[in-house]
């Protein structure tokens, strides 16, 4: 079984709101008793990493890496400031933090956010279903209808600010969670062949 979930309810969304100045509004949202409505399918757990994956067998970088290993050959004070970040994400729900051989990904119900690890700093980053317009985004990329990347440097404990937080909340509830996708329905059998 997995562990992936909000406890025992399932975060429903009709639309993805915003304010009038394009912020997201995380006011709509309702919690609703899993029995009550049909979900998404459970996530699957790979038995040799334990990292949540959205489907069985799902290519990912399976293995034992460590923050401290990301960051060996960082200026000091920046495996701290990463540990900070890692922090500000497990803030935001239940997630997965999981260091990689050269990034870092958070994981809700698919991956949302993560880092880049760089010499004096690293790239945080994090998808939405929209563009952002602000100063703090040093990169954007289009990764189809439903994923726009954002990369953003941080380099200082003030990088780390509350709208980068609301970006990755945004990121978390809409992107991470797949808030905006249909619930399944049960399955219809198969026509029979000659139907």
């Amino acid at each position: 079984m997995s562990s992936c979930g909000v406890g025992a309810y399932t975060l429903r969304r009709a639309a993805v709101e915003t304010t009038a100045a394009g912020h997201y509004a995380p006011g709509s949202d309702s919690m609703e008793h899993p029995d009550s409505s049909p979900a998404l399918p459970e996530v699957w757990s790979c038995p040799n990493c334990g990292a949540r994956l959205v489907s069985r067998n799902l290519w990912h970088s399976c293995g034992q890496f460590t923050l401290e290993t990301l960051f060996a050959g960082a200026a000091p004070g920046v495996l701290e400031l990463a540990r900070e970040y890692v922090a500000m994400l497990h803030s935001l729900g239940d997630v997965q933090v999981l260091a990689q051989k050269t990034r870092l990904v958070c994981v809700a119900r698919v991956r949302f956010a993560g880092l880049s690890p760089r010499k004096r700093g690293f790239q945080a980053t994090f998808a939405l279903h929209r563009w952002l317009d602000s100063p703090q985004i040093v990169k954007q990329v289009d990764y189809g209808p439903r994923w726009r990347g954002h990369y953003v440097a941080v380099q200082a404990r003030t990088d780390l600010d509350d709208e980068l937080r609301g970006w990755l909340q945004e990121a978390h509830d809409v992107v991470g969670l797949q808030a905006d996708l249909p619930k399944r329905t049960a399955r219809r059998p198969s026509a029979s062949p000659g139907d």
